[in-house]
């Protein structure tokens, strides 16, 4: 006998055995329990010395609105990732327990009220140390005012203070207002001090790669420290002017990098009108392109232009302040800073109207990965055109750039970009300033 016989059954326990691997068991149900109705219940949050009622009702608001558990626990990641990005928190820890609904708990380290640090700013051929001191969460809100204090190369000496205030309990989109000062030194390019003093306020919004901001600004310029060589064009143009004036700027960027790009594209347009008060009434408007492909690993092809015009919209003439300047490492290279365009004597005037274009290709380097090889073309040009309304000068402008070629070096570093040029100027006119052989570029746009 082989085994035991049940008698109920007639069934041995070898039948049983191998009937239990011929039948197999139903699969248990699975519950998603991220679409399960759900509803917030308590929220409790410790570790944070000041924060707004208000504003903590306006963060929780999705939070309190979701009706899955998915749904609860997504908007409340998003509320502790705001509170991490206004400098209220510094870590936020989110727990969800079972209660009288879903009870949500956020456990922070308190953020910073205070910070100062120093630092070097470079761009517009020119380096800038700088101090800056900076409040944190003001009123609770996630406000904050910085003050800025810096010299440099050709800043004799600039402050700036803004209070940020975000809207909607939403670090994406705030409400500034500033104060500044600076006094530049525009010499040898142009020989004259420039005096910038303005009050604004605008509002930014963030929204993925598009960012869109509206401002206005009052701004007292004046264009005084003329030297004995100065020419009558640029005593013509000295003296003091108000301007105010609002402006709309429109910017697309998913550039993977600030400095080196090596894939994605930036397109920025500035439109600007001023006359609300003060001496000048003029409309500006200049778009920014630029696009970036990899050809194969390590090399990666750009392709960019700028161009802009400007408009007196009483006849009168335009502020030198306002106008338009190329040519330099950060614009057309082998030409010096602002080395194109109109000049009397030595001194650049500016334009009305400008264009700037460029190509160039990095290519890898071996052992250095920092290092890349820098083929590029450029060109572009600058003219006192559209008040004059001669067809036959605007064809000649758009016809006859200036323009150059050259190879050289590229250094990536996470916070700027350096170059290092050897320049071949192929086209110019009489009036522009060349800059053949080495020139030395750093900063963060380059075209």
């Amino acid at each position: 006998m082989t085994g035991s016989t049940d008698g109920k059954s007639g069934m041995t326990a070898r039948d049983i055995f191998n009937g239990a691997f011929r039948q197999p068991s139903p699969k248990p149900a699975v519950i998603d329990l991220g679409s399960q109705p759900a509803q917030a219940g308590k929220f409790t949050i410790t570790g944070v010395s000041r924060i707004r009622p208000s504003f903590l009702s306006t963060l929780l608001q999705p939070t309190f609105s979701a009706t899955t558990v998915k749904q609860l626990a997504d908007e409340a990641r998003e509320a502790a990732g705001k509170l991490q990005a206004l400098g209220i928190a510094k870590q936020v820890s989110v727990e969800l327990d079972k209660g009288d609904g879903i009870n949500v708990h956020f456990r922070c380290q308190d953020g910073s009220r205070f910070a100062v640090r120093t630092g070097v700013d470079v761009g517009g051929d020119e380096g800038t140390a700088n101090v800056v001191g900076r409040l944190n969460n003001i009123w609770g809100g996630g406000e904050s005012f910085e003050a800025n204090y810096a010299r440099g190369t050709k800043t004799a000496a600039a402050f700036r203070g803004v209070l940020a205030v975000p809207l909607a309990a939403d670090p994406q989109r705030c409400f500034e207002v500033s104060a500044s000062q600076a006094t530049t030194d525009q010499r040898p390019y142009t020989g004259h001090d420039e005096v910038r003093r303005s009050l604004g306020a605008l509002i930014r919004k963030q929204a993925g790669p598009v960012q869109h901001e509206v401002a206005y600004a009052l701004a007292w310029r004046e264009i005084a420290g003329l030297g004995h060589k100065a020419s009558p064009s640029l005593r013509a143009l000295a003296g003091h002017s108000v301007k105010s004036g609002i402006t709309y700027t429109c910017t697309y960027d998913d550039r993977d990098s600030l400095t080196v790009p090596t894939q994605g594209a930036l397109i920025k347009s500035v439109a600007e009108v001023a006359g609300l008060g003060g001496s000048v009434q003029l409309a500006k408007a200049q778009v920014e392109l630029q696009s970036n492909r990899p050809l194969a690993p390590g090399y990666v092809l750009s392709v960019g232009a700028q161009v802009g015009a400007l408009w007196s919209l009483d006849g009168q003439r335009v502020p030198l302040a306002d106008r338009f300047f190329v040519g330099g490492a950060h614009s057309v290279r082998g030409f010096e800073y602002r080395g194109i365009g109109p000049r009397d004597k030595a001194d650049s005037l500016g334009g009305d109207v400008f264009y700037a274009a460029g190509l160039s290709l990095l290519t890898p380097l071996p052992r250095v990965e920092a290092l890349r090889g820098h083929l590029w073309a450029n060109a572009g040009q600058c003219a006192l055109l559209l008040n004059q309304r001669k067809a036959n000068e605007f064809m000649r402008f758009l016809s006859s750039p200036s323009a150059s070629i050259g190879f050289g070096l590229v250094y990536r570093h996470s916070m700027v970009r350096a170059e290092l040029s050897w320049c071949i100027p192929i086209a110019a006119t009489s009036s522009d300033r060349l800059k053949a052989g080495l020139q030395f570029g750093l900063g963060f746009q380059f075209l």
